[in-house]
């Protein structure tokens, strides 16, 4: 085992040690600012933007790449055949909590630093991908950061993501007029009735896109996530409610989207209330663009993937990004998530090539 690795897995049994589960995003109790802070060889700039969501600056030199990694990840859930916040090797896996998506990265550029000796490199360390949120990368943006490329570390088994779907979600809201079910209004009044027969057309709508393709990525991917209303079956329901997303293609019109669904409707019995939107990557530029950046770096190129992350929030604001790093996906967000051994090994040799 190389020295680098060494250190490698040294800083990534320390940072799954750390409870960053979001929610609850309890950030300054898990460990992780202090865990940073007693690291000899870097001094961090830590910003506090409230409610857990912290950016923490790693920076010297004159870099011109910033990489971005997410340090927060989803609640450890059930099954877990290994403490979600212990480390383990076995089998040329590092199981753990936050392992694969995207310790193992941070941990992969906190030992370059260590062992290296870099003299530029910028690093920026966030903690709110996970719940939909990313007042961490909008705010640094806001702030006019001046670097050439974004690389957003996400689990790509170390190839190059230069495109991902979007993400909108929201929810529709339906009034009805409560009363007794054996009156024949309920048809009509009922807000349950309302709500089916909105969602079986947003599904209708959502088939249409069914041609629309990029790669691998097809059509429009759509999902009614929570349903919720009434209060018994011999009350006409008042209320109800559904918590809806999809994620868009490249190009894909949103807005034509929404209105498609209704979601600008003037009807009174209707309530629409938008929650987490950001755009595709692209968000600027052409994908043939970031794949031939993808290849001066040196990198492999991946096929355009389903799962979204914050590269297109620096790609719509004007930045070259893409998304590499170690782990793949499947292995993410389950219990006993891992990132192979071998792939901390091969993102090592590429982000010590990346930064210098």
């Amino acid at each position: 085992m190389s020295g680098e690795l060494e250190h490698c897995l040294k800083h990534l049994k320390a940072l799954v040690a750390c409870d960053t589960s979001n929610p609850p995003k309890n950030i300054p109790q898990s460990g992780l600012l202090d865990y940073l802070d007693s690291l000899s060889f870097i001094e961090p700039h830590i910003t506090d933007l409230g409610e857990g969501s912290f950016n923490i600056l790693l920076t010297k030199g004159s870099p011109k790449y910033l990489f971005n990694v997410h340090l927060d990840t989803v609640p450890a859930g059930e099954g877990w055949n290994f403490d979600p916040h212990k480390l383990t090797v076995k089998d040329n896996k590092a199981f753990g909590l936050g392992a694969c998506d995207i310790k193992g990265a941070a941990a992969c550029l906190l030992a370059l630093i260590e062992c290296e000796a870099l003299n530029n490199y910028a690093i920026l360390l966030s903690t709110d991908e996970e719940a939909g949120q990313s007042t961490c990368i909008k705010r640094f943006i806001e702030t006019k950061p001046n670097f050439e490329a974004i690389i957003v570390s996400e689990p790509t088994q170390n190839k190059a993501v230069t495109c991902h779907r979007g993400i909108f979600t929201g929810t529709q809201e339906f009034f009805g007029k409560a009363g007794h079910s054996s009156d024949k209004r309920a048809l009509n009044d009922n807000a349950i009735h309302k709500m089916t027969a909105w969602a079986q057309q947003a599904l209708k709508i959502a088939e249409s896109y069914n041609n629309e393709s990029i790669g691998p990525l097809q059509g429009l991917a759509f999902n009614l996530g929570l349903i919720e209303g009434g209060i018994k079956p011999n009350i006409i329901a008042d209320h109800a409610s559904v918590k809806f997303g999809f994620r868009p293609l490249p190009g894909q019109s949103v807005e034509n989207l929404l209105s498609d669904l209704g979601i600008e409707s003037s009807d009174k019995n209707v309530k629409f209330t938008q929650g987490f939107r950001a755009p595709s990557l692209p968000a600027n530029g052409t994908i043939e663009e970031l794949e031939h950046f993808a290849r001066e770096l040196g990198l492999d190129i991946s096929p355009p993937v389903n799962f979204w992350t914050e590269a297109s929030l620096f790609s719509e604001a004007g930045f070259k990004a893409i998304v590499y790093g170690p782990g793949d996906i499947a292995n993410a967000h389950q219990s006993d998530e891992f990132v192979m051994i071998e792939q901390l090994e091969t993102a090592l040799q590429q982000y010590k090539h990346l930064v210098q």
